[in-house]
């Protein structure tokens, strides 16, 4: 049977290979609906071939193809001129977005792009409702949760909604990707196989968009190791990155997760994504004995003015405290510190430089120029004090988040701005393992 929907990994130049997991999710989700689906993933293909590639794999038949879209890194506009390929070989093809930065910017990316529905939020519901309702001759179906399209009156749509039943609808499904090509990626730099077991933060920063809307929700802990179990035995892989925006948001989920990995006596590492005043003695403790080799959290800044401007709703000196807690138990600290919030001075930066040194932060730090990103608070500031002053342009030319200078809200000049960036920058970051493999470093873009 003909596949009924195609989603398309379409690739750009990145500091690092990713398995693509929405794919695998909505996999998974199009076939409990049962939905025929195919995939068409370019980051496998050598460089040079792709298009060539792509055009192969393109059905003669009327089909709907989905695009996920992050912001950044030109990936709008890779997908456009993809998505415009679909449409050259049959205009009757439909073109789906969904994504971080559609998501953030439904009505902006439906007036200017070549999409002619949207998904907003979650899609492991919306998308296969969708696609029944189009093959029912329903092109206009206003009654899905977290769906945009065009009508005679512009955009419509329904906001989306959080999905809660993770567990059964969010399980991955590689079967339709080349996952030697991934898992050797892994094996040859060393890195984690990705997960993701809960999505959310109940965090509200001012420089974060929330893809899923408010709230928090997860995965049970058995089935995160029963995926965990299955990539073991079909890949030989015993590190694990959860990608998640807050793995430890939940000390129930925690403690459950380590008290059945003990029961099914799994040998595996583990790193994890955490908001600082998450973390606590026990779970640093049962985490470091069980298999917990690396924290990564965002500190944003040093400075408290700074933190309650943006509403991390987090204290300096608490952050100090969890720092020293988390290297006494010998678990890796990685951060991610901002720089350029409206305000910063020279002599921010120069006690962000200590601030890095007093806690032995160097080469352990992801330093990030501030970017404002669409549909944020700081977006919607950045936008009003007039440093973007055309949204859809500087959505379309967001470039390597946040290693690129997309705007300066400093009174500083763009040199002495940069300079600092490029000093701190060779203080804090660590040094990464590159791939050796030329399938994987014509892919790979240098930072710096």
């Amino acid at each position: 049977m003909n596949p009924e929907v195609y989603l398309v990994n379409v690739t750009r130049k990145v500091n690092q290979i990713q398995l693509p997991i929405w794919t695998s999710v909505l996999v998974n989700a199009l076939k409990m609906s049962d939905i025929n689906v195919e995939v068409i993933d370019l980051l496998p293909i050598p460089e040079g071939r792709k298009e060539e590639y792509f055009k192969s794999r393109l059905p003669k038949e009327k089909t709907i193809f989905g695009f996920s879209i992050i912001a950044g890194n030109n990936h709008l506009n890779q997908t456009e001129r993809y998505a415009q390929m679909v449409l050259e070989a049959n205009p009757e093809n439909i073109i789906v977005y969904g994504g971080s930065l559609p998501s953030s910017i439904p009505e902006l990316t439906l007036e200017n792009c070549l999409c002619k529905y949207l998904i907003a939020g979650e899609g492991e519901f919306s998308f296969p409702y969708l696609i029944k309702s189009i093959n029912q001759g329903n092109q206009s179906p206003g009654d899905i949760t977290g769906l945009f399209y065009k009508n005679e009156n512009g955009v419509v749509g329904i906001p989306p909604k959080r999905i809660h039943s993770l567990t059964e609808y969010s399980k991955p499904d590689y079967g339709l990707l080349d996952m030697n090509f991934y898992v050797n990626y892994l094996n040859e730099t060393n890195q984690s196989f990705e997960l993701m077991a809960s999505r959310g933060c109940r965090g509200n920063c001012s420089f974060c968009f929330k893809f899923c809307g408010p709230g928090f929700s997860m995965k049970r802990p058995d089935a995160v190791l029963d995926e965990i179990q299955e990539i073991i035995d079909k890949y030989q892989l015993r590190r694990f990155y959860f990608v998640d925006e807050n793995f430890f948001d939940s000390n129930r989920f925690f403690l459950e997760f380590i008290k059945l990995k003990q029961e099914r006596k799994m040998d595996f590492t583990f790193r994890g994504q955490a908001r600082l005043d998450c973390i606590d003695q026990e779970m640093l403790t049962l985490g470091k004995e069980n298999g917990l080799v690396c924290i990564s959290t965002g500190i944003e800044s040093y400075s408290q003015k700074t933190l309650d401007r943006i509403g991390k709703h987090m204290d300096i000196k608490d952050i100090e405290q969890k720092i020293r807690l988390i290297q006494s138990h010998d678990i890796l600290l990685l951060t991610s510190l901002i720089m350029g919030f409206e305000g910063d001075t020279e002599q921010d930066f120069q006690e962000l430089e200590q601030f890095v040194i007093k806690n032995g932060l160097q080469k352990k730090t992801k330093i990030h120029y501030l970017t404002p990103l669409p549909n944020t608070r700081l977006f919607r500031e950045a936008v009003e004090k007039g440093y973007i002053t055309n949204e859809f342009e500087y959505v379309q030319n967001l470039g390597d988040l946040y290693w690129e200078r997309m705007v300066n809200m400093t009174k500083l000049p763009d040199e002495v701005f940069d300079n600092w960036y490029k000093r701190l920058y060779a203080l804090c970051s660590k040094e990464v393992v590159e791939p050796t493999s030329n399938k994987y470093t014509v892919n790979i873009k240098k930072i710096h």
